[in-house]
């Protein structure tokens, strides 16, 4: 049985960008995966060590059809191998709580990644509204 991972948060009002550490803070390897959302990883483990999420009140904000999403077009030119492991933290806990990732089928041989921002926990709904 793993053991909850204990989850930081960092939010910087003026730029609006919520930093999300999964445990202490350490040196990472860090993907760009959108415009707005970075991941940082431990490459010897494959283990989630932080999420950045760029305007982030916008990111949370509603669509009139649900959720925004956003292409993961920092996947495309990886190797095979890094695309794999960014793939296994994404699906896997702690990162799937924040990121749901699924694929639009564009053309039956050409699939692409997109994800959308899970609901955050209440802490840190309250973290941003206290600082807005």
């Amino acid at each position: 049985m793993s053991e909850k991972v204990i989850e930081y948060y960092e939010y910087d009002e003026e730029g609006d960008v919520l930093d999300v550490y999964f445990g202490e803070k350490r040196p990472a390897w860090t993907i760009e995966l959108t415009d707005h959302i970075m991941l940082s990883l431990d490459r010897q483990t494959g283990q989630a060590v932080a999420l950045s999420f760029l305007d982030f009140t916008e990111l949370i904000h509603p669509t009139p059809l649900g959720p925004r999403s956003f292409p993961l077009t920092g996947l495309a030119d990886l190797p095979l191998v890094e695309r794999d492991l960014v793939v296994k933290a994404l699906t896997t806990p702690p990162v799937n709580a924040w990121l749901d990732i699924s694929a639009v089928q564009s053309l039956p041989d050409s699939p692409f990644a997109v994800t959308h921002l899970q609901m955050p926990p209440p802490e840190v709904l309250e973290l941003v509204a206290a600082a807005v």
